[in-house]
């Protein structure tokens, strides 16, 4: 028995063409092989759009959410004797930190605790104001670079608020889909980092780029843990959540 489709033909399972086999069930085994074809192929097609759908909200997610770590990496290579590995470790682990608290806090069902959140706002404000403590004393004299754990600590600090964003959307989200959005945001932030230091190293901005980079970092870093700071209840600003 031979089967055709669109001038084409196909292969058809060997259980249709057993001898002994009516035409009846014949037809019927056909219509099944079909069927489950046909599902497969569909079952594909949704598997593929999803993946889609799921690197683009990642992507979306990410670019939203950190568009103002641009600046902080361009500050950080801008520094005199900057280690690259460092900057880009510091940031990993920063955000891998967030996501990583995201992903528990989605599984627990956990709200985002907006009581204490505001107070690591205190690293980059302690930092900012060493940096600017030692730019003083020393004349303008070169701030001895960071450790990956500190570039990690103001990292985690700027992006507390994306807990806001990253809970809700890790709560709606299969344990395939997050783990593809873990790539995404480790791919985006190697991204972030090539992109700032490209910016820093440029031939003709780069000089230009670190000067500006190197006098605002302190006031950077002071504004930054400040405007977390406030966000804290305690000061009645109405920056917060409301209660």
């Amino acid at each position: 028995m031979l089967a055709f489709a669109v001038g084409r033909q196909i292969q058809v399972d060997p259980e249709i063409l057993r001898p002994g086999v009516g035409c009846g069930a014949h037809l019927a085994m056909t219509a099944r092989y079909f069927h489950r074809q046909t599902g497969h192929r569909l079952h594909t097609a949704t598997l593929m759009l999803d993946v889609i759908q799921t690197i683009v909200l990642a992507a979306v997610m990410f670019a939203a959410t950190n568009a103002d770590d641009l600046v902080l990496l361009g500050i950080f290579f801008s520094q005199p004797g900057c280690r690259p590995r460092e900057v880009v470790l510091g940031q990993l682990a920063g955000i891998g930190s967030l996501t990583a608290i995201s992903y528990t806090a989605s599984m627990l069902a956990l709200a985002v605790p907006h009581g204490w959140l505001p107070w690591i706002g205190v690293v980059p404000l302690v930092i900012g104001f060493r940096w600017l403590r030692r730019s003083m004393q020393d004349g303008g004299a070169p701030v001895a670079p960071m450790a990956w754990w500190g570039y990690a600590g103001i990292t985690m600090a700027n992006g507390a608020d994306n807990l806001g964003v990253y809970i809700p959307a890790f709560a709606l989200q299969t344990g395939a889909q997050k783990i593809l959005t873990g790539f995404v945001f480790f791919c985006l932030t190697l991204t972030w980092c090539g992109i700032a230091w490209s910016a820093v190293r440029h031939p003709r901005l780069g000089p230009s780029i670190r000067r500006v980079c190197v006098k605002a970092a302190p006031f950077v870093l002071i504004g930054i843990g400040l405007w977390i700071i406030a966000h804290h209840p305690v000061f009645g600003l109405g920056l917060g959540s409301a209660p």
